[in-house]
């Protein structure tokens, strides 16, 4: 269920968790490191909410924003980026299994995890967040046009 908040909020929190993401996994790689599978599978459960909340948040309401004003042809690089959501969810889910059997494994793809969601934030936070509010804003201008 996405959260009620105004839209710049969101932007502030869905950006905050970024930072909270990046540190779990600084630990997890840490964990992985000092051969701690416990602490990277109980990292991992830790950022399985944090980022099933943040998913929720921007697909349901930054990308229905962007399809809704700019169509499907204008949100394209931005329904890409997000189209990444699914494969972090999946090497979260394999990095979380391969914490109880392999060590070579594991480091391997916590690695790939790591540079797919740093790459991934980084073009939300740079290029999506941005779009979205100014599209925010001329929507929300329209609106008080309207009401004047």
């Amino acid at each position: 269920m996405p959260r009620q908040m105004d839209f710049e909020s969101l932007i502030r929190v869905l950006a905050d968790e970024h930072r909270v993401m990046e540190a779990g996994l600084d630990r997890m790689e840490k964990a992985a490191e000092e051969g701690d599978f416990a602490g990277v599978a109980a990292t991992l459960a830790e950022l399985e909410p944090i980022f099933r909340q943040h998913i929720a948040d921007e697909e349901s309401q930054i990308l229905r924003l962007l399809i809704g004003e700019l169509g499907v042809t204008g949100a394209e690089d931005e329904i890409k980026v997000f189209q990444q959501h699914r494969p972090i969810h999946k090497l979260m889910q394999l990095v979380a299994e391969l914490a109880a059997r392999s060590a070579a494994e594991l480091a391997n793809d916590q690695s790939r995890l790591r540079e797919l969601f740093l790459a991934h934030a980084s073009m939300e936070e740079q290029r999506v967040f941005p779009k979205a509010l100014g599209v925010y804003g001329k929507q929300r201008g329209r609106q008080i046009s309207k009401r004047t």
